[in-house]
């Protein structure tokens, strides 16, 4: 398959900034046309050479949503593409215990299914269900957040009975669950379920975890990558903090920075992994970066993600043909296929930044623009995008399929069977 261009793994992009003419005088009437202040206004990008153009490319700028990328560039350098998330079931008598895994998309998808493949391998009713501190649930997840939702051990109780007793299902419950099995594929939903559940409870480990005679059961998720691609289609908040959580937060994203890239906080400061920004000490807090740094950690994912064999668009939003938050951007049909991309949105924040595959090779930029004027900052963006490409000799297509994407995976194995169905019996090895 004809992908993204190749870059070298472990070059690294000069951050002596060149002037290139069209782009400059490109940016300069565009930002007078939507009359946003020249000085807070950033743009670069890569040449043929490698070498950084642009404007204002050493400026500190908020990164708003494309924090997202490096959120992602920490988290498959960290735990690898295809980590996956897998919870692990153990069934004793009539009770169950859940062994969570910090699966940043477990919530109504993931959730019906796990009670709908119960119910398809005959258990209908669990006396008792306990829990452990791994498990995480947002009925909401697949949906854009405005920020990291509340999690509680009572919060997750209440959310396991809900799923675990459907005679108690609101009919918008029901509505949704069938949505779900309608989207899925032949016989991987039950069509009438029906489970009771009498008593939910978190404990500190499985209390089943000695016995012989325990079933035990994994429900594996899909690979890292594709939880993180539908994180940045979609521009997915609680996911990316979830993320962002788990490999450590604030302290661990700064020794990363530091130990892996040489990066100082006069460089880039994050202190959430979403791109929302945080309160500290009763101030608002946002992310930053600079251009000209974004540009080097861009390089890094691609490499990162090539040195696992595979692409920036398994990662990254294709503008053209994924949707989310480029749904209603439109860059005409000539660049469809030739660019991966995040977008970023606060009050005072729009940001546009990723990768390009052009005539003249690869090329990483980054438009972001520091201002209230959100409509007139894409405006910016969009031209910015056509303008680079125009200097790099045009847009250049490479073969893309839109993904489809579920929370739970298809690789899946019954305890005693070999053929695909949901379950797969947990022979050894687990840690």
């Amino acid at each position: 398959m004809k992908r993204l261009n190749t870059l070298v793994l472990g070059a690294l992009i000069s951050t002596n900034a060149m002037a290139s003419i069209a782009t400059d005088k490109n940016f300069d009437q565009q930002i007078r046309a939507q009359g946003l202040v020249a000085k807070d206004q950033s743009y670069c990008f890569t040449n043929a050479a490698g070498k950084t153009e642009g404007t204002n490319v050493d400026m500190r700028i908020r990164l708003a949503s494309v924090s997202k990328l490096l959120t992602s560039l920490w988290a498959v350098d960290k735990l690898g593409m295809e980590y996956k998330y897998d919870m692990k079931i153990t069934i004793k008598d009539n009770n169950l215990h859940i062994a969570g895994a910090l699966d940043p998309f477990l919530g109504n998808e993931k959730m019906f299914y796990l009670v709908s493949q119960l119910n398809a391998l005959g258990y209908t009713k669990f006396d008792t269900i306990t829990f452990d501190k791994n498990l995480i649930i947002d009925p909401d997840v697949a949906y854009e957040s405005d920020e990291y939702p509340s999690m509680s051990n009572a919060m997750i109780a209440k959310h396991l009975r809900n799923y675990f007793n459907t005679a108690t299902w609101s009919a918008d419950t029901k509505t949704e669950y069938a949505t779900y099995r309608n989207m899925a594929a032949p016989g991987r939903f039950v069509k009438d379920i029906s489970f009771e559940a009498t008593n939910v409870k978190f404990v500190e480990e499985n209390p089943f975890k000695d016995d012989a005679d325990a079933k035990v059961l994994t429900l594996p998720s899909p690979a890292l990558y594709k939880y993180l691609k539908e994180m940045n289609i979609k521009s997915n908040n609680t996911v990316a903090e979830s993320v962002f959580r788990q490999l450590g937060g604030l302290p661990a994203f700064k020794e990363y920075m530091s130990s892996r890239y040489s990066l100082t906080t006069d460089q880039i400061q994050f202190f959430t992994g979403s791109g929302l920004p945080a309160t500290v000490n009763g101030e608002r807090k946002d992310n930053y970066a600079t251009c000209a740094v974004m540009l080097d950690l861009l390089s890094n994912l691609k490499a990162t993600v090539e040195k696992q064999g595979k692409e920036l668009e398994d990662l990254v939003a294709v503008p053209g043909s994924d949707g989310g938050t480029f749904r209603n951007r439109t860059f005409g049909s000539e660049y469809k296929n030739s660019f991966v991309a995040k977008t970023g949105t606060l009050m005072h924040t729009s940001t546009l930044a990723g990768a390009m595959n052009t005539q003249k090779g690869f090329s990483f930029f980054g438009v972001f623009n520091q201002s209230t004027d959100i409509g007139g900052s894409k405006v910016v963006q969009n031209s910015m995008v056509k303008s680079i490409m125009t200097e790099m000799g045009g847009p250049k297509a490479f073969d893309y399929e839109v993904p489809g994407f579920h929370a739970y995976t298809d690789a899946l194995k019954s305890f005693g069977d070999e053929e695909d169905t949901n379950f797969s019996t947990i022979e050894s090895g687990l840690n």
